[in-house]
């Protein structure tokens, strides 16, 4: 990568002084040894298999050229001439860490012989022919004495910076520098951002990468990747066999090129992560590592003993005992799904397309570690170290892919932040009185013309790269109609304002008061159109979400509203006045919108309004009421009947309807509390792990038909202590802690004992939920790992308080609201 080579001579000398000594670096060298007779030396120690360069770790005080020369004479016993530079790799960690490593090509210089190391046991001239033919700890040698003979390109010594020293970063990029033959896995764009969706989605963070990294620096050593040999050892950490690892080490191979860097190692845990969705975007990279894993002969297609061996495995999670023959006959069916031609091979567009539609199931559970890479002892405690000097490892954090990925808690000097382009006027009450847009002003003429002109120069860049977003010119849509009064969602939230307020002298109706929570004058016809076109918004959010929603802290949790708009109204004026954009907090409702309130539409309007207003701010999951059937039985049809008439009354339902189909079904916040509107999934349901919520089917009409997994968590209760009698105690011993719901007539009632093993196998802490009325407007339950929480106060004539819930710094906290 010769611009790397170009950038690293043009930085001053104290430029690349101050920088380089902001960084704790580990500096490896390693030689490539060349004769005239076209042979090179290679190595055997007794430390290692296979035959290796000459090669070591930086002594302090000695430079790169030194450390080489001196690393030929103790593994070699010959003097060399280094004649210049093959590879250069400066891979850049977090906490101020990095490792340098060069890879020299040098002469013999002398016939002099010195006494080699004790632990070199053997050195040999080879061809490039016996190379082929020798073992390798690792393909290296191979590729370095390949590019020589044909004539690659050799760097000169003097793009080392300061007297030997490696050239400092530039930045704190977290990509490996390069330069000559062989140059790491360089990603494109896209491939990096759809690696950045998997870590996170993997929750790999710099902490956990740092942990998987310091692992496969502690087993490769100055290898830098790894070949099947060392990846067996890798694996094996993780319980998986010599016999199982060729399939994994397929799998994780991106490059084909019969070594593992540790980008795909990373990339490769965290596909098998039981804690990544199995949905959208990492469940179409987990697809394709899957189908490598079975595509046991590389031919890009799975041929049907391979297609056996999936739906084998497929099987035997649920059932052990299956035989091969039902395996067999089951795969037969299962073909059918992919085609309805008679084909011998399943290719790989089929299998995701198939996988998409839900049309094969199951591969949630494949290809999947027990628990997270990061938590297996092996990789977390380093062995006592060894005696070769280039395996002392590097104790770095974490390395990620791109500057632009770094996180945000160990690396805040490089987050990008943006100018808002609105200002807002708050009144002491906290309400907003003024909206402005910032470059409306005279002061900010001259900012929009140099934001202009950034934004025209980075879209032709994309555009050049075919990768225009389609954005406009200037990216200020979103930004701008979160405070337009002209959108859609805040046309809408602007009716619902005039809805709650009390007119003595209504200006719309000719000065005639108009009563609190009334629509006064306003056409229904007017106001339905409206709904739709906001109901039509907000699906394509919702649909586009995964089935568990991951959220962090601070994040406010209210339970069911049931068409109670003057509560959903005292908490908006408790916790989000100035709007949820401006509230340094995620906000998450639990279900049950509609039915046995009055207004169950305005609640779904205002609900709505704000999730297309801050989609990743406002997030709403399915309760039992967000069904058709149910609605029917109780107000929400008939409301909607009731306010619009018959037709469009059916459109703003149906419509409504549609958006229910398409709600998430539960939520995990911070990877340790679950929420969910009822109640935990039974270990029926793919072993009760939460990886099978992305099994669920994005749009679900009729749940209680369709998965019955949703229709579980949706209508699912607590166990209480009072329904625990002799008989009852039994019952649920043996059914694993889950009995029929006599309550509800349908799903499970769960004991505390099931809650426990469901918090363990997903290494979690608490449950919230919904779903119930309590008096305080929550509850505690189950030794206090099961918090209920009701957010409608005077539910149905009662007396009951309307409470919330505050999951924030390590605490959950219960918060009622006075909604008198």
């Amino acid at each position: 990568m010769p611009d790397n080579v170009n950038e690293m001579k043009n930085t001053s000398l104290a430029e690349q002084t101050r920088l380089h000594c902001t960084f704790q670096t580990v500096n490896i060298v390693l030689v490539l040894i060349h004769q005239k007779d076209e042979t090179f030396l290679l190595v055997q120690r007794s430390d290692a298999h296979g035959w290796w360069l000459p090669a070591g770790r930086v002594h302090e005080g000695e430079t790169l050229q030194d450390a080489a020369i001196r690393k030929c004479r103790e593994d070699a016993g010959i003097n060399v001439n280094l004649k210049g530079i093959l590879r250069l790799e400066h891979t850049l960690v977090a906490n101020d860490q990095a490792r340098f490593r060069v890879i020299f090509y040098a002469q013999p210089a002398d016939s002099t012989e010195f006494p080699v190391s004790d632990v070199v046991v053997k050195k040999k001239w080879m061809k490039l022919s016996e190379i082929k033919l020798a073992t390798l700890r690792k393909p290296e040698p191979l590729q370095f004495a390949e590019y020589i003979t044909q004539d690659g390109q050799i760097y000169p010594l003097s793009i080392l910076a300061v007297e030997g020293t490696p050239p400092p970063p530039q930045c704190r990029s977290h990509m490996s520098r390069s330069c000559g033959c062989h140059s790491k896995l360089v990603y494109s764009s896209i491939q990096m951002k759809m690696h950045k969706y998997l870590l996170d989605a993997a929750h790999f963070g710099p902490r956990e990468q740092s942990i998987i990294m310091e692992y496969f620096d502690r087993v490769c050593g100055a290898q830098n990747t790894a070949p099947i040999e060392t990846f067996i050892q890798l694996v094996s950490a993780f319980g998986i066999t010599s016999d199982q690892a060729p399939d994994f080490f397929r799998a994780f191979d991106l490059r084909k090129e019969g070594e593992i860097t540790s980008q795909e190692f990373v990339l490769g845990l965290a596909a098998m992560d039981p804690n990544t969705p199995h949905g959208n975007f990492s469940a179409e990279m987990r697809c394709r590592y899957i189908f490598r894993y079975y595509d046991k002969n590389v031919d890009g297609k799975l041929d049907f003993t391979e297609f056996c061996h999936m739906v084998g495995d497929i099987h035997r999670a649920k059932n052990p005992n299956i035989s091969l023959d039902e395996i067999h006959e089951e795969a037969v069916l299962l073909a059918k799904v992919f085609s309805s031609e008679d084909k011998s091979s399943l290719y790989l567009n089929e299998f995701l397309t198939a996988v998409g539609m839900l049309k094969f199931r199951g591969t949630s559970a494949l290809f999947r570690l027990q628990k997270s890479a990061v938590k297996y002892d092996a990789v977390r405690t380093p062995p006592t170290p060894v005696c070769r000097e280039e395996e002392q490892d590097l104790n770095t954090e974490a390395m990620t892919f791109s500057a632009n990925d770094v996180s945000k808690e160990n690396n805040q000097q490089d987050i990008q932040y943006e100018l808002a382009m609105h200002t807002v006027k708050v009144r002491r009450s906290g309400a907003i009185s003024d909206v402005a847009v910032l470059w409306e002003s005279d002061q900010m003429k001259t900012l929009a013309i140099t934001l202009s002109s950034a934004q025209i120069c980075k879209q032709n860049e994309e555009e050049r790269e075919g990768q225009h977003s389609g954005t406009l010119i200037i990216d200020r849509s979103h930004s701008v109609d979160t405070f337009n009064e002209h959108s859609n969602p805040n046309e809408m939230l602007s009716g619902l304002r005039y809805f709650e307020r009390h007119i003595k002298n209504d200006p719309n109706n000719q000065g005639v008061p108009k009563a609190a929570f009334s629509w006064g004058c306003v056409d229904p016809t007017l106001l339905g159109t409206c709904m739709l076109s906001i109901t039509e918004q907000v699906q394509k959010i919702f649909v586009r979400e995964p089935r568990l929603l991951k959220l962090t802290s601070p994040t406010y949790i209210l339970g069911d509203v049931h068409g109670n708009f003057h509560d959903l109204v005292a908490f908006e004026k408790v916790l989000w006045r100035m709007t949820p954009v401006l509230t340094p907090s995620n906000f998450l409702f639990l279900g049950d919108y509609v039915d046995r309130g009055e207004y169950g539409l305005e609640v779904v309007a205002y609900l709505f309004a704000h999730k297309i207003i801050a989609p990743d701010k406002f997030f709403l999951i399915r309760g039992n009421h967000e069904v058709r059937s149910i609605q029917a039985m109780f107000t929400f049809k008939a409301e909607c009947m009731s306010k619009f008439g018959q037709t469009m009354g059916m459109r703003v339902w149906e419509a409504v309807n549609k958006c229910f189909d398409v709600l998430p079904l539960a939520a995990v916040i911070d990877d340790k509390i679950f929420c969910v509107h009822g109640g935990i999934p039974s270990p029926e349901n793919g072993g009760g792990y939460l990886s099978v919520f992305e099994d669920i089917p994005h749009d679900l009409p009729d749940p209680e038909k369709e998965c019955r997994l949703a229709w579980e968590v949706m209508w699912s209760d607590p166990l209480r202590e009072d329904e625990l009698d002799t008989t009852t105690k039994e019952t649920v011993k043996d059914s694993g802690g889950f009995i029929a719901n006599h309550r509800r007539g349908t799903a499970y009632l769960f004991s505390r004992e099931a809650l426990e093993s469901f918090l363990k196998r997903n290494k979690l802490s608490h449950v919230i939920r919904a779903h119930e009325v309590k008096q305080a407007g929550f509850q505690v339950q189950q030794n206090g790992k099961l918090l209920t929480v009701f957010s409608s106060s005077g539910y149905c004539g009662g007396t009951n308080q309307a409470a919330c819930v505050l999951a924030d710094r390590n605490k959950i906290r219960t918060i009622r609201i006075d909604t008198s």
